[in-house]
């Protein structure tokens, strides 16, 4: 009976049905560059990502980013460590992990100046595995492509560990680091 304990007809199959859907989950999140990776990202994260929808447009500058920078799928940094994803807390656990912190704080203070960086969209150009955006005017689209970009920039200068995808909130902690803002006086 291909091996489907008879317990009960129905949920002895819902059960193995459900236990190879959750170990084709995992064995898809194990690689970023898996193919059904997306799949099983979203299969995860589906709460999360769920009323995020607004915000999807100027992400996708920053997924472009990402991928021109450092050649990976921008979603092997979704929920990664204790900032990379949506929120943040803690500390961050590697060098992957500042890197969303600060690009936190880019927007914290992107935000501050009134603008809207993660739906923000702008023209960017990718040369030399860098994404380029020096042609902006307008003071919103040069702040969320220059957080995007140093973001970019700062991953593939950063060694990437697979432990920290996915990595639990709770062993984040409570303390967490302070974002530097520069004041410019007037």
């Amino acid at each position: 009976m291909d091996g489907v304990m008879q317990h009960g007809p129905k949920v002895s199959k819902i059960k193995l049905d459900y236990f190879q859907v959750l170990s084709f989950i995992i064995n898809s999140l194990k690689n970023p560059n898996n193919p059904n990776f997306l799949f099983a990202f979203l299969a995860v994260s589906k709460g999360t990502v769920e009323g995020r929808v607004r915000s999807r447009r100027g992400i996708l500058e920053l997924a472009g980013a990402i991928r021109c920078s450092t050649g990976r799928s921008p979603f092997a940094y979704l929920r990664y460590g204790c900032y990379c994803g949506l929120g943040g807390k803690g500390w961050p656990m590697d060098r992957v992990d500042w890197c969303c912190f600060h690009h936190d704080c880019c927007y914290g203070r992107a935000e501050q100046a009134g603008c809207q960086p993660k739906t923000e969209s702008y023209h960017w150009e990718c040369k030399d595995n860098s994404a380029v955006c020096d042609s902006l005017e307008d003071k919103c689209q040069k702040m969320a492509c220059e957080c995007d970009r140093e973001a970019a920039k700062c991953f593939s200068k950063a060694p990437y560990h697979r432990k920290y995808l996915l990595w639990p909130d709770f062993l984040c902690g409570e303390i967490q680091p302070l974002c530097r803002y520069q004041i410019h006086d007037s």
